[in-house]
């Protein structure tokens, strides 16, 4: 009972405050379209690079594949909570900066309904925007120089039911159904100096729509032995947009005609192997394919492909007996990942590395936990004057397990 209370506290006061962001990294390469697209997976997977696609569990929820959630528990009910902390370098050819990041990252419940049927419902980052630049310009037909700034705050967010069916054995099936929301703001600045009146111009898009991703999953036993294939699939998806695009001059504000833009999720296609040993261990592959290809953003130093991604990860437990305590009972991860962004700048393709480790601490009941990673990573490239993010994260989470649905027993 103790535990059913905290989990809706938990809720009721996250739901209220409404902290569950989407702006929750730091990156001049978010500049471009909707951002960064955050990478998919809650706190287990977060230690394994981001590997789930053929991961089952029926401690923790998995939404990298929606199919994962026939493996919940019947009778219970699981609450996950992630926060973060993010500390980034930033490097050019002749200077570096750095940025510390933090915040609530995602909130999500799963349950089962049913023998064959089970289900999900959370939120999560969907991509995210924030930068600020800041570039020197000459005044024409002036010797003094004026300070420009652009800056971008926002992304979109990701409200999702799951539903996991099982019709076979061996064969789970799943799907989410979400709702895509969010904002998008990005401003151009100068400030007033003696020789030039300052302005800001500010366009902010307001983006949404329904989405559904799709997701199977197959397993086959040998001996002691598990061996599970999953494949994900999302169609590509044209968000609908509305935009206020105003300037501010002289403490008056003007509504500008601008030219529509068009957001759109690209469609994406993924494939991963898992072989386990239950409670003992467990190692999988993962590989993701995004088609970015046709989408057109209007920065001419821009042009587009198709992101690819590859993750590993591998988890294992020194001992399954509950007689033992202590470090043995624990759950260590480790995973790394590579990917090749959408991004190409000046003919330069930005690219990005992980390599992550964790823990899994079990609570009281076994079933409860809290999982630990951190991450270590680079993004982009100092080449052709671009950026080089060498970034260091560390990701909490909080898995509470507890029996919803169980008869009481009286004696």
């Amino acid at each position: 009972m103790k535990n059913k209370i905290l989990i809706v506290n938990i809720i009721t006061i996250l739901l209220l405050t409404g902290n569950t962001e989407a702006q929750i990294t730091s990156s001049p390469y978010t500049l471009f379209g909707a951002g960064r697209m955050e990478d998919i997976g809650f706190g287990v997977n977060k230690a394994l690079g981001g590997t789930g696609i053929a991961f089952q569990s029926n401690t923790s929820l998995n939404n990298v594949n929606p199919a994962s959630y026939s493996a919940i528990d019947s009778l219970s009910f699981l609450f996950e909570a992630g926060v973060f902390g993010k500390y980034t370098v930033y490097n050019t050819s002749g200077e570096s900066q750095q940025r510390l990041d933090g915040n609530l990252r995602y909130l999500a419940m799963g349950l089962r309904f049913t023998k064959w049927w089970a289900g999900s419902v959370g939120i999560v980052p969907y991509s995210s925007v924030h930068y600020y630049i800041q570039t020197t310009e000459q005044i024409a037909g002036e010797l003094n120089n004026y300070i420009k700034t652009f800056s971008g705050e926002g992304g979109i967010n990701q409200f999702y039911l799951g539903n996991a069916l099982r019709p076979l054995k061996n064969l789970s099936a799943g799907f989410n159904a979400s709702y895509i929301f969010g904002s998008i703001t990005q401003k151009e600045s100068m400030n007033a100096s003696d020789n030039f009146e300052g302005y800001q111009i500010s366009k902010t898009n307001y983006l949404h729509n329904f989405y559904l991703d799709f997701g199977l999953q197959y397993s086959i036993w040998h001996k002691n032995w598990k061996y599970t294939t999953g494949i994900i699939y999302g169609n590509s998806k044209d968000l609908k947009t509305t935009s206020d695009y105003i300037l501010i001059f002289n403490d008056d504000t003007t509504e500008l005609d601008y030219k529509k833009e068009y957001f759109t999720i690209p469609a994406r296609f993924g494939i991963g192997i898992c072989i386990e040993k239950p409670g003992a261990l467990r190692v999988g592959f993962d590989y993701e394919k995004r088609n970015w290809q046709g989408i057109q953003f209007a920065n001419p130093k821009l042009s587009i492909r198709n992101s690819e991604r590859y993750s590993f990860g591998t988890e294992f437990k020194i001992s399954n007996d509950y007689k033992d305590t202590g470090f043995k009972r624990f759950y260590y991860r480790l995973g790394c990942n590579y990917e090749k962004s959408y991004l190409v700048i000046n003919k330069t393709p930005v690219n990005s590395r992980a390599l992550t480790l964790g823990i899994g601490i079990p609570m009281k009941n076994e079933l409860s936990m809290i999982n630990i990673s951190f991450e270590s990573g680079v993004n982009g490239t100092t080449s052709k004057g671009l950026i080089r993010e060498n970034y260091y994260l560390l990701h909490v989470n909080l898995t509470l397990h507890d029996l919803w649905f169980q008869k009481a027993k009286y004696y």
